[in-house]
């Protein structure tokens, strides 16, 4: 923390328990004439969630808490040539996409990846030209608020869905005058995109 030495000590125990969450194991791919997913749907859409049925996404997902690496791992993948054409190149298009992997995780996931891909759009692993990888490792190095590849920022257990980072009618306040935390570590969340950010900074007007 930057401020540690300055942050009253309940502050940094509060922060030191707080837990964090899966790590995410990114591919970056260039696929020629893009994915050939079996079903029309995803052929339109921006972001595509491959994981099986239900069941088999709350089993993998609870092997990635139990810190096991599932071999069919839940996969975001976005789509982002479908919304911008000007993301491909000619007949060429990008496929972002990422598996949720155990916190801290040190594998590679690159083949379970296109392994989940290929199961819902055969052909897949064919048409690839390029791929790009991120581990949760390396996410970490590229952010260090990406603890252990939690690019979340946390663990969205039934209390810090409630209270996060700790426990208090004031989490944007850190105790160090004029420092205010504003990462999705905050209320409300990852996903809630630029919420924690309007929050603090308006937190930060009232202590003016």
């Amino acid at each position: 923390m930057i401020v540690s030495s300055a942050t009253p000590k309940r502050v940094r125990r509060a922060y030191r328990r707080y837990r964090h969450g899966p790590g995410a194991f990114k591919v970056d791919f260039a696929v020629e004439g893009g994915v050939p997913w079996q079903f029309e749907p995803p052929k339109h859409a921006g972001t595509v969630h491959v994981g099986g049925t239900f069941r088999q996404i709350a089993h993998a997902e609870r092997q990635v808490a139990r810190g096991v690496m599932p071999e069919d791992p839940f996969v975001l993948v976005g789509q982002q040539a479908i919304a911008d054409p000007s993301r491909a190149s000619g007949t060429v298009r990008p496929l972002n996409t990422y598996a949720n992997v155990p916190h801290g995780y040190t594998g590679d996931a690159t083949e379970a990846i296109v392994r989940q891909i290929e199961r819902v759009a055969p052909g897949f692993r064919s048409r690839i030209l390029k791929m790009a990888v991120r581990s949760a490792s390396d996410m970490e190095e590229h952010n260090a608020n990406y603890v252990g590849g939690d690019i979340v920022t946390g663990a969205n257990t039934a209390r810090q869905l409630v209270f996060r980072p700790r426990i208090t009618t004031r989490p944007y306040d850190t105790g160090v005058p004029g420092v205010y935390l504003c990462s999705a570590a905050t209320p409300p969340g990852a996903g809630a995109h630029g919420a924690c950010g309007f929050h603090a900074s308006t937190r930060a007007l009232a202590c003016l």
